[in-house]
């Protein structure tokens, strides 16, 4: 069968199909991987160039400015479908109101509430403003004697501090203000850019708008998703689950579904370790993840419609989630443990009837009754990759991603375990001591897909893209 992947963008006043077709440019046109170089090429014949890709309607977001992409068929599997979920549209009209509302509670928080890693950036942010209101009173001190040119320097530094406010920081960082903070201002902006996510997640996967299920047109979707977009990705697929975690046959059989619980409470602390496990944190995240796989497989074959194999964020805000989305670091654990933000893995909640910690609740009496995973266990089934470049002096690298671990991984009590899968990039990382394979580029942020000038098919692949097609496992299942 087909497989699907939906991209979603970032911030900013982004173009219909821009981000699309160069994401598809890296992980499938230029990736001799995929296909043998010596098949002829599927459009002319001949030798090809590079892997071919077609244009094709776009009938699932009913949006003419947007086209589905659709590859070659794949050695196993059929062809590779790339949509893109446009959402841009849906913020114009963001006013310096939106922005300053947000910028406030940006500003006015104790610094024990300002994340590590952006307090240089939050001190910046400071001088900015102070001086923005410096120009702002010494444009307004009359001009006696020699002290004129401090009136024409206030507004001259006033009206350039504007000038960026106004084609930077609103075009850009106005769609995060709008975006995260739930205030009326924005809840109808929120609500329609879900809403229409997850028509699209429904609809790939066989679900019709009455809610009755046909059979997909794909086994396997990826969603992958930057910047502010990360964000909006994981809005989608929370809302998305929650509609469907419960269309499953509740009788049949659920042995990986119990594997997986088990290999939780063992990894977070609750039950003695199995040598299956692995004894590094790598080795036992790549155990979780093929349990991951299998679950899903199981849920599948009981009937239910959640084929969202993979999560793949680039340059995630989502490192800063106690900043963007919860008060603090505490009401950020509360929302995960409340299950309205989903952790990977999910959280668990206590069975009187077994004893024991379990991501799904009983239908029925009996300790083996069937078991139904709860509204907030996407990551049971769907796995995280995280895919970040580490920044210094706040402009290089890329200080608006990071580490999501820390924030969405499992935690009970000081026990803690996360299933993401981080990568980081832009530089490569060293293998030895004191080895820096490559300077940090400057503002890596959105970078994440593209080439070096001058490079072309046959040349070394960047660090960064291998990573990103590894990710997607577009031969994978």
């Amino acid at each position: 069968m087909k497989q699907a992947v939906v991209v979603i963008h970032g911030m900013g006043e982004q173009v219909p199909m821009e981000t699309l077709m160069g994401f598809s440019e890296a992980v499938w046109s230029t990736d001799t991987a995929l296909i043998d170089p010596e098949r002829p090429d599927s459009s002319t014949g001949g030798k090809r160039s590079g892997n071919v890709i077609w244009f094709k309607p776009d009938k699932i977001s009913r949006s003419y400015e947007l086209r589905r992409l659709a590859t070659e068929s794949l050695p196993g599997r059929g062809s590779t479908h790339f949509y893109e979920f446009y959402w841009a549209h849906l913020m114009e009209g963001t006013t310096f109101e939106h922005f300053a509302a947000w910028l406030k509670d940006i500003l006015f928080r104790s610094p024990r509430r300002v994340p590590n890693g952006v307090g240089p950036a939050w001190i910046a942010l400071w001088l900015v403003t102070f001086a923005a209101a410096v120009g702002f009173v010494f444009s307004l001190i009359p001009s006696e004697g020699k002290a004129w040119y401090w009136s024409v320097l206030g507004s001259i530094a006033s009206l350039a501090l504007g000038g960026i406010a106004n084609t930077f920081l609103l075009k850009y960082f106005g769609d995060v203000a709008r975006y995260v903070k739930a205030s009326p201002l924005n809840v109808a902006r929120r609500q329609e850019i879900r809403e229409k996510g997850v028509q699209l997640l429904e609809s790939l996967m066989g679900i019709m708008p009455d809610g009755t299920l046909v059979k997909p047109a794909y086994d396997r979707i990826v969603v992958v998703a930057h910047s502010l977009g990360t964000i909006v990705a994981y809005d989608i697929l929370s809302h998305c689950y929650a509609r469907v975690n419960d269309k499953a046959a509740v009788k049949g059989d659920q042995s990986q579904l119990n594997t997986l619980e088990s290999f939780i409470r063992r990894a977070i602390g609750l039950e003695p370790p199995s040598p299956d496990d692995g004894q590094s944190d790598p080795e036992k995240k790549k155990r979780y993840r093929d349990l991951q796989a299998a679950c899903r497989a199981e849920l599948n074959g009981l009937g239910s419609p959640w084929i969202v194999s993979d999560f793949v964020t680039l340059g995630s805000p989502l490192t800063h989630s106690e900043f963007l989305l919860a008060f603090d670091k505490a009401r950020l654990k509360k929302a995960q443990q409340q299950r309205i933000l989903p952790t990977c893995p999910p959280t668990l909640e206590y069975d009187a009837t077994t004893e024991k910690m379990h991501l799904s609740y009983r239908l029925g009496a009996g300790a083996d009754a069937p078991r139904v995973p709860h509204h907030a266990a996407l990551f049971a089934f769907t796995r995280w990759t995280n895919i970040y470049s580490p920044h210094k002096a706040i402009l290089w690298g890329d200080i608006i991603s990071g580490p999501v671990g820390p924030q969405f991984g499992l935690s009970i009590g000081n026990r803690e375990f996360s299933g993401v899968q981080e990568a980081a990039v832009l530089p490569q990382p060293s293998t030895k001591e004191n080895d820096l394979r490559e300077t940090t580029p400057f503002f890596s942020h959105t970078k994440y897909w593209s080439f070096p000038k001058g490079w072309k098919i046959g040349d070394v692949v960047p660090y960064h893209i291998e990573v990103l097609r590894k990710a997607l496992d577009l031969m994978g299942k």
